[in-house]
C-alpha cells in the first residue's frame, strides 16, 4: 500500500523545487536531497517511469512534460509515490499518469502555488487519482461516487436532472457491480498472461465507467486496456533481443551481448517489469566490464 507521493517541480531558469508532499501518516523522515534529486533526474532523462530502490523504501515515478504557456517557465515536473518492496509498481502506472496530468489543469495555476496550498492540492490529487485502483472500485466506493455525480447533476439543467435520474435507475439495476466484475475478471486475466483478454475486459469496464460518467476511472481502465494489449509485442521483441544477446555470448560477442541485455532492459522498463530490467541492466554492466578488459589485454597483447 502506498504511503505518499511528492511532486518536484523542472524550472527551466533555476534549480528543481519540491513543491510539496504529502504521507498518509501524516508526517515521515522522507525528503528529495540533492543527491536524490540527482538520481531521480539522471533515470528519467532515457524514461518517463522509474523504480528506485532506497532501502526498505521504492519510489515509483513519472516524468510529466508540460504543454503550451506552462512550458515557458518549467520543463514539467517529476511526481513520486512511495512504495514498499511487496508494492506492485506496474499497478500504479496509468494513476500516477492521470495524477501529473490532474495538475495540469489551468484554473489550479501550479506554478504559482505556496507550498502550504499546493500540498492540499496534491492530497485531494492522490486520494482520488492514487489509492490503489482496486479500493476505488469497490461496489460501494463506486456507488459512493456516482451519488456524488447525480447530486451535482439534479440542481442542473433539464437534460442533467435526467442524466441524473438514468444514473440512479442504472445503480439500482447493479450496474456499477459490472465495473469491479470486468475489472477483476482483467486482473485474473493478467495474471494468467491472456492479455488480449485482460484488455476486453479493462475496456469493458471502461465503458461501463463513461456510462456511468465515472470519466476517471474510465480513463484508467483504458490505459490499462491500451497497455495490455502492447505486453505481447514489447515481450516477443524482449525475448528475441535475449536470444540474440545469447547467441553473442556463446560466440563471445561480448559487445553485442551487452548491447543487447542492455536493450532488453529498457524494453522492461516500457513494462514497468522492474525487477527484469535490474536483472538484464546488472548482466549489461557486467560484460561490458568484461569486454572493456578483454579489449585492454587484446591491445597489449
Amino acid at each position: 500500500m502506498p504511503s505518499g507521493c511528492f511532486v518536484i517541480l523542472l524550472p527551466t531558469d533555476s534549480d528543481y523545487k519540491v513543491m510539496g508532499y504529502y504521507f498518509k501518516e501524516g508526517k515521515s523522515d522522507f525528503e528529495i536531497t540533492n543527491d536524490l534529486f540527482l538520481r531521480l533526474n539522471l533515470d528519467h532523462s532515457k524514461n518517463e517511469y522509474n523504480l528506485l530502490k532506497i532501502k526498505d523504501l521504492h519510489i515509483f515515478s513519472y516524468d510529466h512534460k508540460f504543454k503550451g504557456k506552462l512550458k515557458r517557465n518549467a520543463s514539467g515536473f517529476i511526481i513520486g509515490l512511495l512504495l514498499t518492496e511487496n508494492d506492485k509498481p506496474e499497478k500504479f502506472r496509468s494513476s500516477l499518469k492521470e495524477a501529473a496530468e490532474a495538475f495540469e489543469i489551468p484554473s489550479l495555476n501550479i506554478l504559482k502555488k505556496p507550498r502550504e496550498e499546493f500540498e492540499i492540492i496534491l492530497k485531494d490529487v492522490y486520494l482520488e487519482h492514487l489509492e490503489p485502483l482496486i479500493d476505488i472500485l469497490q461496489p460501494k466506493a463506486l456507488k459512493d461516487s456516482i451519488i456524488n455525480i447525480t447530486k451535482f447533476m439534479i440542481s442542473g439543467e433539464t437534460q442533467e436532472r435526467k442524466i441524473a435520474q438514468e444514473l440512479v435507475e442504472k445503480m439500482e439495476n447493479g450496474e456499477h457491480n459490472k465495473i469491479s466484475e470486468n475489472y477483476k475478471m482483467a486482473e485474473k486475466a493478467i495474471k494468467d498472461l491472456d492479455y488480449e483478454k485482460a484488455a476486453k475486459f479493462y475496456n469493458k469496464a471502461a465503458e461501463i465507467a463513461e456510462s456511468l460518467y465515472v470519466m476517471d476511472i474510465a480513463t484508467s481502465l483504458k490505459e490499462k486496456g491500451d497497455f495490455s494489449k502492447r505486453i505481447p509485442e514489447l515481450s516477443k521483441e524482449r525475448e528475441r533481443i535475449i536470444q540474440e544477446a545469447r547467441n553473442a555470448l556463446r560466440n563471445e560477442d561480448f559487445h553485442t551481448a551487452y548491447t543487447h541485455y542492455r536493450k532488453a532492459s529498457d524494453i522492461s522498463k516500457k513494462l514497468v517489469q522492474f525487477d527484469k530490467e535490474e536483472e538484464y541492466r546488472l548482466k549489461s554492466k557486467a560484460l561490458e566490464d568484461f569486454y572493456k578488459i578483454d579489449e585492454k589485454y587484446r591491445k597489449n597483447k
